[in-house]
């Protein structure tokens, strides 16, 4: 089997889990090719894959989630898709498969390609949660109303191209990252979603692809200090807020690792403190097990790889995905959003704000009680043995053999 993986390129945890998906097929003796973001061919032509560049709807604004200007212009919507198409007519693969990307599932049924999809079950039409929100809160109906306009106009603009070449249109833009296979990378106790036919939970898998920064885990770990790590992914512009939270880790007792996700502006924070690493690339692998805290924007990755630790997880959210993941966490008993609901209108502003009305002696409290809670840590342990009943990337890779 030849098999074409495009992610989107608003995150590097999409490119990281395909490199997983290419491993395990070639390990197979299957074939997989890759199609990626100019911005991003440096790092897989290091890596050793086969690929060749794809225009993407992100490269708009950069953004690291889903944002109005993606789907603003049809032309630009229209590249992406003719581009797509004229790459599957030319590698000629047996299946393509989608990485959290808008645009592959009208490229493969141009190209007559069978079409799967890999992606989190928050972006599925079945979710009927509300992004960012447990149910009965403040504010939940406003932001659903925001979040179906958005899907809706996302879907207009989208539509426009898919009726032109003659495709069906679409209400909800998140039907697009549907496929013949669906594989979720969460799982139903994380975010329980309505099934569908085609819908399968594989599970959170790990990518070993992330480079590292060489440092000394016992000397960080020497149980001197409560170890902490702090990270904010690879696209949150956020130094000043990392900076605060690790003061008040500081003052806690702390030794903190700042995950700065080859940031150069999260370079510079507290250099000189005896209690503060930071790394470019941390190596979470290592560092997860002695770590006593997690704190982080909410991406799935770093909350899937703290769960799998048994690590508690401490959510500042920058987008409504984020914010859900800390929604989720506290559901399971496993973690905490940093800060109350707030409705997302478009930026992380509202976000912000809501963290600059804390004091620090709040944030401190907030962060205590997660961490002092024995319920906390037997949730953990629940969940830990939950995720190991997922078949994670084995699973998918069956599927895809499977057809």
């Amino acid at each position: 089997m030849r098999l074409l993986i495009v992610p989107g390129n608003n995150s590097l945890s999409h490119l990281f889990k395909s490199f997983s998906v290419a491993d395990k097929l070639m390990a197979r003796g299957h074939e997989a090719v890759m199609g990626v973001a100019r911005n991003r061919t440096d790092l897989v032509r290091s890596l050793g894959y086969d690929h060749h560049v794809l225009p993407d709807l992100q490269e708009v604004d950069g953004a690291g989630f889903p944002t109005v200007e993606w789907f603003r212009h049809p032309r630009h919507i229209k590249e992406c898709i003719q581009a797509e198409v004229d790459l599957m007519r030319q590698v000629r693969p047996d299946r393509a498969l989608g990485v959290f990307r808008f645009t592959l599932q009208a490229s493969a049924q141009l190209a007559g390609v069978p079409f799967d999809s890999l992606v989190c079950g928050c972006m599925m039409p079945e979710c009927r949660d509300v992004l960012g929100f447990a149910e009965g809160e403040p504010g939940m109906e406003y932001q659903r109303a925001i979040l179906i306009g958005f899907y809706r106009y996302a879907g207009d603009r989208v539509s426009t191209v898919l009726s032109a070449m003659g495709l069906e249109r679409v209400e909800d833009v998140r039907c697009l990252l549907k496929g013949e296979h669906t594989f979720l990378w969460d799982f139903p106790e994380f975010l329980a979603i309505e099934e569908t036919r085609g819908l399968v939970h594989i599970g959170p898998f790990a990518s070993n692809h992330m480079p590292q920064d060489h440092v000394s885990v016992d000397a960080i770990a020497d149980g001197s200090r409560p170890l902490a790590i702090v990270g904010f992914g690879t696209c949150t512009p956020a130094p000043a807020i990392v900076e605060r939270l690790t003061r008040i880790l500081i003052h806690l007792g702390y030794h903190v690792v700042v995950a700065a996700g080859a940031r150069e502006d999260m370079l510079s924070i507290l250099p000189d403190h005896p209690r503060v690493t930071v790394c470019w690339f941390a190596p979470m692998d290592k560092l997860l097990p002695y770590a006593r805290l997690v704190v982080t924007h909410g991406g799935q990755m770093t909350v899937f790889e703290s769960l799998q630790q048994s690590v508690p997880v401490l959510v500042m959210p920058f987008q409504p995905e984020q914010a859900h993941n800390g929604v989720c966490l506290e559901r399971i008993g496993c973690g905490c959003r940093l800060i109350p609901s707030v409705p997302f209108i478009g930026d992380p502003g509202g976000y912000v704000k809501a963290l600059d009305r804390m004091t620090d002696q709040e944030i401190a409290a907030k962060t205590e009680g997660l961490v002092s809670q024995e319920q906390t840590y037997q949730s953990l342990e629940r969940i830990r043995r939950v995720m190991g009943r997922y078949g994670g990337l084995d699973r998918l890779v069956s599927e895809l053999e499977g057809g």
